[in-house]
């Protein structure tokens, strides 16, 4: 008599995976876009008899997965002082009517480099002491809108520059009680939160 052979029990049912609720897929709420980074490096800064000049390049890169367009870049420079976060304010909510270069397109991880001469006059300095020495403290704020798709998108960032030391890592600052001149050997240092909207 041949042996009847063993039956399997069924497999318990696989547990059904339910489907992540679009509104808490990241995925469906955002749509492939552009997003903008930047970084300055700055050339030459300083003053003359009419006015406070910081010659400095910008590298504008798309990090996002679409393609930025209608990028407008704008620098403008200010000087230190105690209402400094209100300046920043203005220059970060400016729409850049007057653009450093033409509007151009990024598409994703794409770079563009530009040059920009920013400029403020000595009037327009805030006089900051030191050791008992007027000073100066550039800022460099500069403020990028542009569009992907149909989002408008807008990176602002902005930096202290100064003249760069070999005793301190600290940055010198531009003194107001010497001859005007230009420096070649400056630096930036991050100077606010960014803003990456």
């Amino acid at each position: 008599m041949t042996p009847t052979p063993a039956i399997a029990p069924p497999s318990p049912p696989e547990p059904a995976t339910a489907a992540t609720p679009q509104f808490l897929d990241r995925r469906a709420r955002e749509p492939e876009r552009a997003r903008l980074s930047v970084e300055l490096r700055p050339l030459r800064a300083g003053l003359n008899l009419l006015s406070a000049t910081a010659e400095c390049e910008l590298v504008v890169t798309n990090v996002g997965a679409g393609i930025a367009e209608a990028i407008r870049v704008q620098a403008v420079l200010l000087s230190a002082h105690a209402g400094q976060d209100a300046d920043l304010t203005a220059v970060n909510a400016d729409q850049v009517p007057r653009p450093a270069t033409a509007p151009f397109t990024l598409a994703s991880g794409e770079s563009r480099t530009i040059r920009t001469v920013s400029a403020m006059s000595r009037e327009a300095i805030h006089s900051m002491t030191a050791a008992d020495r007027p000073m100066f403290v550039p800022i460099v704020a500069v403020n990028i809108r542009y569009a992907s798709g149909t989002i408008a998108g807008q990176t602002a960032r902005a930096w202290a520059i100064g003249v760069e030391r070999v005793d301190s890592a600290k940055l010198a600052p531009f003194w107001l009680d010497i001859p005007a001149r230009m420096y070649d050997g400056i630096a930036a240092r991050p100077h606010a939160p960014a803003i990456m909207v």
